[in-house]
């Protein structure tokens, strides 16, 4: 893959490895105010307990790391999940949301600055 593409995968990142790939054709992703993410999974009933599963490990103001195509970790913290919905209009389709507040406390590191960097806005 070039430093161009853009992966079709999204993986979210719990502490001691414990990850969730998931193809972004299930997962749709709203940004609200306060830097909520709102990721809203449409999937099929073999994956539904997945990742049901997978969320409900989390506590409330847990870590969490986000690489949506493999363009990086975005740093959030789990703030919710929402009952599984079934949609009425597919015969096995579901709904389930997870809610995440990314982290704008972040500090990069000097090397992952711009060569330049004064307050570009990016860091």
């Amino acid at each position: 893959m070039s430093t161009s593409d853009i992966g079709n995968n999204v993986i979210f990142k719990k502490q001691l490895g414990l990850n969730y790939e998931i193809d972004q054709k299930y997962v749709g992703l709203k940004m609200k105010e306060n830097n909520i993410l709102s990721f809203n999974f449409r999937v099929p009933g073999e994956l539904k307990d997945e990742v049901e599963g997978y969320f409900k490990r989390f506590k409330m103001g847990e870590p969490i790391l986000v690489d949506i195509g493999g363009t990086g970790d975005i740093r959030c913290e789990f703030k919710g999940l929402s009952p599984v919905l079934k949609n009425k209009n597919e015969l096995d389709q579901y709904f389930i949301s997870s809610t995440l507040q990314e982290d704008k406390q972040y500090n990069p590191l000097e090397e992952e600055k711009c060569e330049t960097c004064s307050g570009c806005g990016f860091h």
